[in-house]
């Protein structure tokens, strides 16, 4: 029997729960807040869940999802302080997160600023900007299995690199950072780095953030600018006008849209320059 602190929910609209405002509705939609619920639930759903986060840098199929989808809250949001260490639930918003290391006089996360997603999605995905990753202050992580088993992971103990982690295939329910003491330029820092956010990226309409992987060779925006598909439409989606690895929503986007989007940019750019790109945004399908 799933607990009866977690709160079901039937037929909910994905569209309203991401940044690109693409989706269908999931047949099951699981509110969490203890990791025991988590658990419990795990050993119950059967097929493997989706584990929603913020819902930035996916991208959902229209229609039903039939696989469940967890959504973690309560304890799950919450912060705990111990000197300069920082333990963190999964589901705190980054945006959160360098707003109370600030008040409490911890720095760190400035080059981060921006990035609209939760901390476990940004741990699974090695989420990183201007120079900074997610890891860099990483003591230790807690991540739960799909059968329910919940682990601690030290920061040595894992895998990172340019949008991967070896923490892919879990779920991040926590994790602890070790912060410097705040340098009194830090919020400086974090006003310039959003204002660079605001001038090299689109945030007019609503997105998943970039698209694609930067290939070795060149950025993956100024690769599509190039074969001259900056711009370009499909049904209610577009190439950003700004940013060429951004694909903005003009209010009645469809997957499809974003697919053909998608594959046609990639087909273009292996003919035209010889260079395959591989998407950063997740797919649920």
């Amino acid at each position: 029997m799933v607990s009866e602190r977690i709160k079901i929910k039937k037929n909910v609209d994905l569209d309203l729960l991401t940044t690109l405002g693409i989706g269908g509705k999931a047949n099951y939609f699981f509110l969490v807040g203890t990791v025991s619920d988590l658990s419990k639930l795990l050993k119950e759903t059967g097929p493997r869940p989706y584990i929603l986060g913020n819902g930035s840098n996916l991208l959902i199929k229209d229609g039903l999802i039939k696989k469940p989808v967890i959504k973690l809250v309560g304890k799950f949001g919450q912060v705990r302080k111990k000197g300069n260490v920082l333990e963190v639930g999964s589901s705190i918003l980054l945006s959160f997160l360098i707003k109370y290391s600030l008040k409490e006089g911890l720095g760190g996360l400035e080059n981060l600023a921006g990035i609209p997603a939760s901390i476990g999605g940004m741990l699974v995905c090695g989420a990183s900007s201007f120079q900074a990753n997610i890891f860099d202050y990483l003591k230790e992580v807690e991540v739960m299995d799909f059968k329910g088993k919940l682990y601690k992971i030290k920061k040595d103990e894992i895998n990172y690199g340019y949008r991967y982690s070896s923490l892919s295939g879990r779920i991040v329910v926590g994790a602890s950072f070790s912060f410097p003491g705040n340098k009194s330029k830090s919020k400086e820092k974090i006003k310039n780095i959003i204002q660079k956010r605001i001038a090299l990226q689109d945030f007019s309409l609503p997105s998943c953030g970039s698209v694609f992987k930067n290939p070795s060779q060149a950025a993956a925006g100024n690769l599509i600018e190039q074969v001259g598909l900056k711009g370009k439409r499909r049904g209610g989606l577009k190439i950003s006008d700004k940013h060429a690895n951004f694909i903005v929503n003009l209010g009645k986007g469809s997957f499809q849209d974003a697919d053909y989007l998608i594959q046609n940019t990639k087909d273009i750019v292996y003919r035209k320059k010889g260079i395959v790109l591989e998407e950063e945004i997740q797919r649920w399908s």
